[in-house]
């Protein structure tokens, strides 16, 4: 393709793609807390800013108490954790095959994955539509020029499961991440996957804080916030 066509795919290719902001939904926690504690600000009523996903320290020497045996009793922890339990993000056992977690397809296995790439896809679809195209291209060259630009801009994820340690439960999530391959989503390349959504699941952390008057720590198991990302945009930035 040359001339006035070549220039056209690379103007439509440069427009900026429909974007939203990161959801950040706050939900109080008004729990007890150390400031020795890596879940401690997970843990306060207004936390001072939104968490980023897997930014949690999964060090053991970050953590000075660990659960014992009888804390972690599976029925008693799923009790804990309640309904917000969920088997595609979390497992109390190393999942089987879990190397091989980046070929699946999630959007399958996930109705909140495949909602939120449909929902991109719908935006791109509004924003290739809305173009105006020289009118003597052929019907069949518009409809596979707008099909090209979407599938370009279109970002999927991948994920691959990380064991958090004895402290959280359970210990297995699925970490998901935009994929890089292509590593740009854009003609002529600079653009890239960033993530777009992110939805918060419910954990078990053995949340330790000192007694009063001074005495041994006391400790139980709290629910946190844990953020992970459930949609990717083609982006600058």
């Amino acid at each position: 393709m040359q001339g006035p066509y070549c220039c056209l795919l690379l103007l439509l290719c440069l427009l900026p793609l429909l974007a939203t902001g990161l959801e950040d939904p706050r939900e109080p926690l008004p729990l007890p807390f150390s400031t020795s504690d890596p879940t401690a600000h997970l843990l306060r009523g207004r936390p001072s800013a939104p968490v980023r996903p897997y930014s949690l320290s999964l060090s053991p020497e970050d953590y000075r108490y660990a659960p014992k045996p009888r804390h972690l009793r599976p029925g008693r922890l799923r009790r804990l954790l309640g309904p917000a339990f969920d088997p595609f993000w979390m497992s109390s056992e190393e999942p089987l095959g879990r190397n091989l977690s980046a070929k699946e397809d999630l959007e399958t296995m996930s109705r909140e994955l495949a909602e939120g790439s449909g929902r991109y896809r719908r935006k791109l679809w509004r924003e290739v539509e809305g173009m105006e195209l020289p009118p003597e291209l052929p019907v069949d060259m518009v409809r596979s020029l707008r099909r090209w630009l979407v599938e370009r801009a279109l970002c999927r994820l991948t994920s691959t499961w990380v064991d958090l340690g004895p402290v959280f439960w359970p210990r297995w999530v699925r970490h998901t991440a935009c994929g890089t391959d292509p590593p740009s989503c854009s003609w002529p390349p600079g653009m890239a996957c960033r993530p777009a959504q992110l939805t918060h699941l419910k954990l078990l952390a053995w949340h330790c804080w000192a007694a009063r008057p001074p005495g041994p720590p006391q400790c139980a198991w709290r629910q946190i916030p844990y953020p992970v990302v459930v949609a990717c945009k083609c982006s600058c930035r």
